[in-house]
């Protein structure tokens, strides 16, 4: 959509996967989170960018031509790999995707920032839990997460939780493509075997 910035964020390190790479280079069905990740905010975003850590740069051509962001000088982990990338160009709406939600589908992601007009922040809650990696943001959302960075604050959900989200939980996200179950956070390879299992299965790809 005109005016709609793409966030991938890839910055993870990954340890628990042990694959000796960052998460975004996890392979699920034979592609890597990232480029899922790309695909899936190219079908809703006129830019895609994706944000990493200088510290665990990816390889330019596993980024399908989208271009990569760092985190600030002096910061680094998910608050600052979301200020690099709302920083990156300017919005009307940034609907950012962590690489380890391979499962949300473009029809959710769009059905989530439906709902941002009035508010700074939309946050799905999936099992109580808000996700602020897998969320819509409006423009005036960047200054005050910054001022947090720069204040020292390292943790995304306090952070993300001062700006007033409009937060979604169990019983709309129920409702949306893909239902509760496409809000599989992936971390460990046996997350990536249940990835596989229910792409497989219920795929909430397909139900978009």
């Amino acid at each position: 959509m005109e005016g709609w910035l793409g966030i991938v964020l890839a910055g993870g390190a990954g340890r628990r996967l042990a694959l000796g790479a960052p998460k975004a280079m996890a392979q699920l069905e034979g592609r890597t989170l990232v480029s899922r990740a790309i695909e899936r905010l190219r079908e809703v975003c006129r830019d895609v960018v994706v944000s990493v850590s200088p510290d665990r740069p990816l390889p330019p051509g596993i980024l399908c031509g989208a271009r990569a962001v760092s985190d600030p000088p002096g910061a680094e982990g998910p608050l600052a790999g979301l200020v690099a990338g709302l920083s990156s160009a300017p919005f009307e709406a940034a609907i950012v995707l962590g690489v380890d939600f391979p499962l949300v589908s473009a029809a959710t992601l769009a059905s989530l920032a439906a709902r941002l007009p009035g508010v700074r922040a939309v946050i799905p809650a999936p099992h109580g839990r808000p996700q602020p990696l897998v969320a819509v943001y409006a423009a005036d959302a960047l200054a005050p997460l910054r001022a947090k960075l720069t204040a020292g604050e390292r943790a995304v959900v306090p952070a993300v939780m001062a700006l007033d989200p409009l937060v979604i939980g169990d019983a709309e996200l129920g409702w949306l493509p893909g239902g509760i179950e496409c809000w599989l956070n992936v971390n460990t390879a046996q997350d990536l075997a249940e990835a596989a299992s229910r792409l497989h299965g219920s795929h909430p790809e397909r139900a978009a």
